[in-house]
Parts: C-alpha cells; structure tokens; sequence
C-alpha cells in the first residue's frame, strides 16, 4: 500500500501526499516573504522576521493576555501556598507580628511540629517501593514489551527519576500541587528523554479545567529566568527582542505585571539594594522567558485501527508505516486539539511550533493535593494545620513572656527613674533604692496567667495530630493506648488521613508515565546499548533496535501500568502479622498448605533481600511465580518446567514398571496353580487309561471315542475356571458311524454296579445325554 524509504528524510504515501512532523515551526520565513510581497519592498520583506508579522503579533498578544489572566486569577491562592511552604521552612510569624513582638520585648519563638507530620508522609512515600509493568497490545509484542520495560528503567537510572518524583510530591503535600515533565531532550547533552520535577511557582494552567491531568484544559504555562547571554545562545536570530526585554535588577518580588512574588522571590533583591559590594559593581541582565503550551482545533490525520489507533499519524514512525502496510489500520482526517507550544518574552515571539510529541498531550503532568470545591484552587496538608500551628507559637510567646515579666508598684516619687527601676526589678539580683517616707515597692508575678498559656499548647499539639491525621503511634512514640488493637486502629487513622496524596500520586504516575513511554517509542529509533540495573544492584546489559524486531521500540505499541505496594506501611505490618498467625495455625493440620504458600507470605513482609528469598523458596517448592506472563515465561521458569517434565516422566515410567512388575508376579501365580492343578488331575490318569482299555473290549472304538471327548470337554471347563491361560475348548472328535446297541450287560454275580459311559456324538459333534451300562 505505501512504499517506505527512510533514506530520504521525508515520507510521502502513493498519492505524494506530504504530511507535516509533530514540532514543525508556524511561522516560516518563505511564507512571511510571499505575504509580503505585494506590501512592502524586498529590502523591507528580507529585514522583517516572520515572528514579526501581523499574524504572529497577533498571537503573541492573545497569548500574553492568557497568562496575566491566569496570574491574576490564581494570585490569592499562589499566595496561600507561598505561605504554606513558609509553614513549612520555619518561617511563620508575619512581619508586622515580627515589629509588634520586638516592641513589646517578645521572642518570636517557633515550635514547628507541622514539619513532623509533614516529613512523616513524605518519609512515607520514600519507603513505599513503586513498580511499573509495560504490557504489549498484540500477543507476538512479549518480547518489544520487555525491551520497553528495560528501556525504561534505563531511563529512569539516567534521570534519577525517584528523586524528582520525591520533589514533585514534597510540593503537593506542602503548597497543593507539584508537577512532572517529560520530553525530547538533547542526547549531546543528557537523556534522549528527560523526565524531571518543575516547581509549582513557576507553573500557570488552565483554572477552567476540572480534570485531574487537565486534559480538559486549553493552555498550561511555565515561566523561567534566564541570562541575557544564554538566551541569546539559544536564539540568535531574536537578539533584538531580547535585549529589549531584559530586566536588569528586580528590586522588590511582584513589581512585575508578569509575575508575582511567589514566582519572583528568588529574584528579589529588595533586601539589598546597595548598588556595590566588597566584590564591586555587579549586574546581571536578566530575562524572563514564557513558554506557553495551548491546544488549537485544527483538521489532522489520524491512525484509526492498529497499535497506535488514535494517535496523530506521524509520517517518521516506522510503526505507523508499518500498520498501514499490513491493512491493521487507516487514516482518517478528524477535528483534533492540537497541542502548541510557544516561546515568548514580554515583548515578543522567539519561536511557535506545533507539539513534537507524538502523544499530543501537555509534557507538563500534576500532582494534586486537595483542590478546592469552588475554584478548584489546590491547597496541601498545611493549610489546615497553619492557624494552630501558629497559635501554638504565640502561646508559647506569650507564656514565655508572662514568667519573665515582672510586675512593681510603686508610689509617685519613691524612685527617681522609673525606668532604671523597671530594669533593676526584672533582675534576680536586683537592688532597689528608694525615697524615705514612701512605702517599699512591690514586685510580683503572675504565673498563673503563664500556665493558662501553657495548656493551650498541648491542646494545639493535639489539634494537629487530629486534623493531620499523625498520631504519636504513627511516629513510634509511647502513649496511652497499650493494647495492640488499639495501636493499630490509631496507626490506621494517619494513613487513611493522608491516603488521599497517595491515590493522586499513583494517577500521576500513571499518566507521567505512559507520556514518557510514548516518548521513548518515539525518539528511541537508533540501535543502543545501554545498562540497567538488576534489584540485587548487579548491572545487565540490553540491545535495543539491533534489526531483530524482538527488540525493536519503535514497532509495536504498548501501555504503561504502575503498581505499588500498600503506601500504609504500618497496615501492611498489621496484615502481614495476621498472615502468619494463620499460617501457624495451619501447619498443625495442612502443612502442604503452608509450603504452596510460603512464598507469598514472605512476599507479604518487610524484609531485607524479599525478591530473592522469594525466588529460592519457589525454586524448591516449584510454585509458580503468579504474576509472571505465561505468553512470555522467565528463563527460570522455563527450566522449572523441563525439570518438572522430566520428573514427571520418570514417575510415570516407575508407575508403568511397578504396574508391569504385579502381572508378571499375577501371571507367575495363575501359571503355578495351573501347574498344581495338572498334578492332582494325574493321579487319575491310570484309572482313566484302564476305563478306556476295558471300553475298547467291550463297546468298541466308537464308544471310546465319545467317552474321550467327554472327558476332555470337562477338563477343558476346569482349567478355563482355573484361570489357565491357552485353555480352550478341544475340537469334538470326529464322527463314527452308528452301530447297533448293544445288548445289557448283565448283572455280575459279585453284585458290581454298572458304569454309564456316554453315548456316541451325534453328527453336530457334541456328546449325547444318552449313555451305555457296562460292567468292568
């Protein structure tokens, strides 16, 4: 259907059908040239860039207005959360408390146990392990899926990713919202793609937008300051726009009409301001730069069926090609948001493109804190615990005022300075004079007043470990409760209070990730080695793109799927504990229970080295890991399944061998009784032979012959109830023509019975019931 040559750079379909890259520029000069050309002269048109033109102003300024929209918007509670961190680092007296204690001789003490209850949850996070899976669309894509999974895992090593996510979530427990970014990065310089934390300062968003991952929103902004040499480095040919829009020195945070004093404290240099130092006369041109994300409607190609089914068809992705050679998909042109981004100072455009992403999403991912109901403005953990955190410290302020101030009276005129006095009394050696005739001055103090203060204290303690949700169990400190049930169902309390941050974390994660993976399906196009590594620490060495499609990233689609064990700590211990006492309690009755099990109670456990215990236990037990792929089995447990194959055919061929080994002892038994049987039937054998003598004078042949067959036909029967083997019935013998009966035998004179002999067979073969008397 379509011919794919990736030699010459450019794809086209079979109608030459250009389609444009994901990140092609806007505004092209050819074009800005062709526009102007019927106003302006050539040496006009070759002067003016294309990010000057009517159109490209035009943009610049609705998007300028944007962003103050937004800054003002979100002002009020950018400080809020401004003020939470300040919680936070220590920082809680305002500074018009901060002159009010200096003068009336106060200390501005902090009791900061906000920052315990903070730390608790972020320590929380740091400890809960977080795994991910990367699971394939198609059955024969097992073996790409691994390679991804590696892929990505090498990635995150290169971007410290852990810790950047520990960032991000320190800004959604303390100010409300933290973010993650993933992109296209510069592989002469770091990653192929980056994945890092940005600070919420510097971050604006579409307020509108009422979704988690804000894909319901037009527009997200960041704001970053850079040098004037660097930023013309990376923008020669807006020297000029630069240069107008540097800001030499900022000297007081939210003077700007672009930014506020959360997101230009850093820059704030109002707390000094002496134009030269030790070091001499220092400037530093400074520019703040605005990067603008926003989605405009536009009609594109779109991947319908296949792997990449829904995708913006990308004329550089082999998998696309790939799909529509084999007929899995199509394109379609549908009305799609597609996202831009724009590079912008106050003054003007430095550069307007559409997204490079293939994905077609924000880089930029939050992660929410609470969000509130009527604004959907973020907020952390602090904001509840502010007011009495702070109301803690002026108690403690004020107690600690009451018992150093001492109280004197004294009559007018009994002391000549009443200032010196005042100093003199506060003193523990103090030495008062004063005038004869006047009364002694008094000196007291009230310390009950103090102690009032002092119970208001513990009671804020309190208030904060029941709002936060932190418990004096949670932290291991000994209270009251003695029993275990009781530490647990406290413990329980701190962690369903702040599941919450954790549940918009594992959200997060999720969609940061499956951008990242779309990332790395996208620019990891070239062959590489790189090294990953194991959960011992041990470093592996994987292949990707080596020509061997089972190793190829950019063929096949897959989805990102995290997983993470139980963020409360403290539960699991408690479930774990329980799953082991039921463990004991079956190995008096079922130990085959406990065995099959064992590897999932030591997964169930915090201990050192789990993955590896749990790997030797199955090994000997043979249990199957549950979680593992069957499409796509470890080595270990292909060589687990030949082992137990083999076991099983040795089994089976012991069964075969013992089974094998009974009948020949069974057929042995049959043949001896057999053989026993023979031996008594021959005792007879010179009885019989003398009968057939005297029937052979007497009858004939033809009666002994009939007499014969009688007898064989009843040793026949014997030996078949015998169970001899090879005993059939005897061919009859043959027919004899019949003869005249012959005449009674008479009675013997010695009084012998007669004997009955059979009578002759008939001509069917079989012996008659008739029979003959004869004497012997």
């Amino acid at each position: 259907m379509f011919e794919i040559d990736f030699s010459s750079g450019h794809i086209l379909s079979d109608k030459d059908t250009s389609y444009q890259r994901p990140g092609e520029v806007l505004f092209k000069a050819d074009g800005a040239k062709a526009r102007l050309a019927n106003s302006t002269t050539a040496s006009q048109a070759a002067q003016l860039h294309p990010l000057d033109s009517d159109q490209a102003m035009e943009l610049h300024r609705r998007l300028l207005a944007t962003y103050q929209y937004e800054l003002e918007r979100q002002a009020e509670n950018r400080m809020d959360m401004a003020f939470d961190e300040d919680i936070f680092d220590h920082i809680q007296w305002k500074p018009e408390e901060l002159e009010a204690l200096r003068a009336r001789g106060q200390e501005p003490i902090v009791f900061n146990i906000v920052q315990t209850t903070v730390n608790w949850v972020l320590g929380s996070q740091r400890r809960a392990p977080t795994d991910y899976k990367i699971l394939p669309r198609r059955k024969d894509g097992n073996d790409s899926a691994q390679r991804k999974t590696e892929l990505v895992k090498h990635v995150r090593d290169e971007n410290h990713s852990e810790e950047q996510v520990s960032l991000a979530f320190a800004d959604q427990v303390k100010a409300g919202i933290g973010w993650l970014e993933t992109g296209e990065g510069d592989p002469a310089d770091g990653p192929i793609v980056f994945d890092r934390a940005e600070s919420w300062r510097n971050m604006l968003w579409d307020s509108r937008a009422q979704r988690r991952d804000l894909q319901d929103g037009r527009y997200i902004c960041r704001t970053k300051w850079l040098d004037l040499d660097i930023a013309t480095a990376l923008w020669p040919h807006r020297a000029g726009v630069l240069k107008i829009s540097t800001e030499t020195r900022l000297l007081a945070s939210g003077l700007s009409d672009y930014g506020d004093e959360a997101m230009d404290m850093i820059e704030d240099d109002s707390n000094f301001v002496a134009p030269m130092t030790s070091g001499g006369q220092y400037w530093r041109d400074r520019i703040r730069c605005i990067e603008m994300w926003f989605k405009k409607p536009l009609n594109v190609p779109v991947m319908s069926g296949g792997d990449f089914s829904r995708e913006l068809f990308d004329p550089w992705s082999k998998g696309h090609w790939a799909d529509l050679q084999a007929g899995r998909a199509t394109l379609v042109e549908r009305p799609r948001e597609v996202v831009h981004v724009a590079l912008m100072t106050e003054k003007g455009l430095l550069d307007v493109r559409q997204s490079p992403y293939r994905h077609n999403r924000f880089p930029f991912t939050p992660l929410w804190g609470y969000r509130r109901g009527r604004d959907g403005m973020p907020y952390g953990i602090i904001r509840g615990l502010r007011d009495i955190q702070r109301d803690l410290n002026k108690r403690a302020a004020k107690a600690l005022h009451h018992l150093s101030s001492t109280q004197v009276m004294v009559q007018s005129g009994a002391v000549d300075d009443i200032e010196e006095l005042r100093e003199e009394a506060g003193r523990p050696d103090a030495v008062i004079v004063y005038k004869k005739g006047y009364d002694m001055p008094q000196i007291g103090q009230d310390h009950n007043l103090a102690n009032a203060h002092v119970d208001l204290m513990q009671l804020d303690a309190q208030m904060i470990q029941q709002v936060g949700g932190v418990t004096d169990e949670n932290l291991g400190r000994r209270t009251n409760a003695t029993s275990g049930k009781a530490i647990l169902a406290r413990q329980d309390q701190g962690a369903l209070a702040t599941s919450h941050f954790f549940d918009n974390l594992r959200y997060a994660m999720r969609c940061h990730g499956e951008k990242m993976l779309i990332n790395i399906e996208q620019f990891y196009t070239d062959e590489m080695e790189f090294r990953i590594t194991n959960a011992r620490g041990n470093p592996e060495y994987v292949t990707a793109n080596d020509g061997n499609p089972r190793n190829a990233i950019d063929m096949m689609k897959a989805d990102f799927v995290i997983e993470e064990e139980d963020w409360r700590a403290t539960s699991r211990q408690a479930q774990a504990e329980q799953l082991l006492d039921l463990m004991e309690k079956l190995a008096s009755t079922a130990p085959e229970i406990v065995i099959q099990n064992l590897d999932l109670v030591i997964e169930a456990l915090d201990v050192p080295k789990r993955d590896e215990i749990v790997k030797r236990i199955r090994q000997i037990t043979g249990v199957a890991d549950p979680d593992e792929d069957p499409n796509n089995p470890s080595p270990e447990s292909i060589a687990q399944q030949e082992a137990k194959a083999a076991q099983s055919a040795m089994e089976q061929r012991a069964m075969e061998a013992e089974i094998g080994e009974k009948e020949a002892k069974a057929a042995k038994t049959q043949a001896e009784a057999a053989r026993n049987w023979l031996g008594l039937r021959s005792d007879n054998v010179d009885q019989i032979h003398q009968a057939v003598e005297a029937a052979l004078k007497l009858g004939g042949a033809p009666a002994v012959a009939a007499m014969v067959d009688g007898f064989l036909r009843i040793a026949t029967s014997e030996a078949q109830g015998m169970g001899m083997p090879g005993a059939s019935a005897p061919a009859p013998m043959p027919p004899v023509p019949p003869q005249e009966p012959p005449t009674a035998a008479p009675v013997q004179p010695d009084g012998t019975q007669p004997v009955a002999l059979p009578h002759p067979a008939p001509a069917g073969g079989s012996v008659a019931g008739q029979a003959r008397t004869f004497s012997i």
